[in-house]
């Protein structure tokens, strides 16, 4: 039985390029008015995610941007909820980036190589690290105990990498095994499949948080309390490390293992 994307994807690609852009634009145009009215992008970040999402859409399809746009609304909508409406400053482009990236390049992948099955895998396991690991973020911050470090076990503050609560393990969980399903629903395949999507995006998101434990910079700031902020004052981790750095490498991590794990 084919998806309804599966179909819209019948009808896309056989188009001229001329088309698909012309209709890759339209949908960018009206989803990065509606990122900017939300306040979700800053221009910057707006730009960015143009050129991913136009990556995803040209190779990916339909099924492709399907899934890499249920990543972005389903973030956003859970930062918005947990922070409050009108909290929390926009992504940036870095951040855009960070998370973007490694699946754009998966999908770059599938349209350079004879290893479709493998390269739209590493996709979607790119974005299950992504989105698991914003939801772990977002939703863990609701926990009502303070985070344990991955790597100690001891309680560290709210809103410092490396930290983990069982919510927000939960939570990136259950947010791995959704673009898994979405994958099904909209590629097809089969539950070794979903599998390796999720199992790879949860992965790589506890990687995420062990790297945000061990390398990644901290600082110090004017009272004395731990900082991601850069305020000159570095107490450890490599310096130029930071979020944005830590989120990339966890997806590229998650992009190779689907794609590894797709071969065996």
């Amino acid at each position: 039985m084919h998806s309804l994307t599966s179909m819209l994807d019948g009808l896309f690609f056989p188009l001229g390029i001329g088309a698909k852009v012309a209709i890759i634009a339209a949908v960018l145009v009206g989803i990065a008015l509606i990122a900017r009215y939300r306040r979700l992008l800053d221009p910057a970040g707006i730009a960015a995610a143009a050129i991913i999402g136009f990556i995803v859409f040209f190779i990916g399809g339909v099924s492709g941007f399907v899934i890499f746009l249920f990543f972005f609304l389903s973030s956003s909508a859970v930062t918005k909820i947990c922070r409050g409406r009108g909290k929390g400053r926009p992504r940036t482009a870095s951040q855009v980036v960070a998370n973007g990236l490694p699946a754009a390049i998966a999908l770059l992948s599938y349209a350079a190589f004879s290893y479709p099955r493998c390269a739209l895998l590493a996709f979607a396991a790119a974005v299950a690290e992504a989105s698991a690991d914003t939801w772990a973020g977002e939703i863990g911050q609701l926990s009502h105990k303070d985070p344990v470090s991955i790597v100690t076990f001891t309680r560290v503050p709210k809103g410092i990498s490396g930290g983990v609560t069982v919510l927000g393990l939960s939570a990136s969980v259950l947010s791995a095994m959704l673009i898994a399903v979405l994958y099904i629903g909209t590629f097809g395949g089969s539950l070794s499949d979903a599998a390796i999507i999720a199992s790879s995006g949860f992965l790589g998101a506890l990687l995420d948080s062990f790297l945000g434990a061990t390398i990644q910079v901290k600082y110090r700031d004017k009272d004395g309390a731990l900082t991601e902020e850069d305020t000159g004052n570095r107490v450890r981790g490599i310096p130029f490390i930071d979020n944005d750095a830590v989120n990339l490498i966890s997806g590229l991590f998650s992009l190779s293992l689907g794609a590894a794990l797709s071969l065996l």
